[in-house]
């Protein structure tokens, strides 16, 4: 016994507790402790450069290789590394202060008994947090949307624009940004999963049915063969004929399926040759445009 506290002893400098004691052996245990200490924060950041590499090649394997147009796995992707660089950070900080603490000799072991008893009693407390932080996983788990993503919650629409754990972010078109706990989330409503549908509804006379017909089909045509258009639309526009008969007019719908970032874009296109195709067979509409979203 004696020869392995000699042997402790010379292997780690003890901490010196008086003048005297840190005149004669102060450097050693500063020079060892601050290698101890450059070791652990070493470490850290070398855990800290492997989670952002994770997370990058995350996206980069979810990235199609387009700047405007983001497909869904390059959403899953963005989300996916956002969550790991969270989490992570958050792990690596609470690892990171208890090991610094060991190293200056506090006894950690009574902190984690009581952070378990306080986090028992916060997560008590605090049932809503928990159910945030719950739900929060399972939306991501189940990828019911990512950032980017037109959704709808409850009465609130808009653009996902950041995702915790806990809260969602939704970026409105009025540009107000709603702030909402997952725990709140009952339904979600995903406006731009895989593909979007839009239609244009015109009202014309019933004697003007049949050539506004025609002039829709050739306006579907026109739209189908724009360059412009053919990146946003994923089957051509179609006629689907009257919808609705009203007194004496008659309602004719367009519809086309096309890609969900895309909608108003293509939208603004097709009643724009609708517009063009109709003032050339010199046919006027008994009420304006109208365009449901689907």
């Amino acid at each position: 016994m004696p020869l392995e506290r000699s042997v402790q002893s010379a292997a780690e400098p003890h901490r010196p507790r008086t003048i005297a004691e840190w005149r004669s052996g102060g450097a050693d245990y500063a020079i060892d402790k601050g290698i101890d200490v450059g070791g652990v924060i070493i470490s850290l950041i070398a855990a800290w450069l492997f989670i952002r590499f994770v997370s990058r090649r995350i996206e980069h394997w979810g990235d199609d290789g387009t700047q405007h147009l983001h497909s869904a796995r390059e959403q899953r992707a963005r989300t996916a590394a956002k969550l790991v660089r969270n989490v992570s950070r958050a792990a690596l900080t609470v690892v990171g202060v208890l090991m610094l603490l060991n190293q200056f000799g506090f006894n950690v072991s009574p902190l984690l008994a009581s952070a378990g008893v306080i986090g028992l009693a916060v997560s008590i407390g605090s049932q809503s947090l928990v159910r945030d932080f719950v739900t929060g996983f399972f939306l991501q788990l189940e990828h019911q949307f990512a950032l980017g993503d037109v959704i709808r919650i409850g009465g609130v629409e808009g653009t996902v624009e950041n995702i915790s754990l806990r809260l969602v972010y939704l970026r409105d078109g009025n540009g107000a940004l709603h702030i909402i706990p997952n725990g709140q989330i009952a339904q979600v409503t995903n406006l731009t999963r895989s593909w979007g549908k839009i239609w244009v509804d015109v009202d014309v006379a019933w004697r003007d049915g049949d050539r506004a017909r025609d002039a829709l089909k050739v306006a579907a045509a026109a739209l189908a063969a724009d360059p412009e258009a053919a990146d946003g639309l994923l089957d051509p526009p179609s006629v689907t004929g009257i919808e609705k008969i009203s007194g004496g007019n008659v309602t004719l719908r367009t519809v086309a399926r096309v890609d969900p970032y895309r909608r108003d874009d293509i939208s603004r296109q097709l009643r724009a040759r609708i517009k063009e195709a109709l003032d050339a067979a010199n046919i006027s509409t008994a009420a304006p445009f109208t365009l449901p979203i689907a």
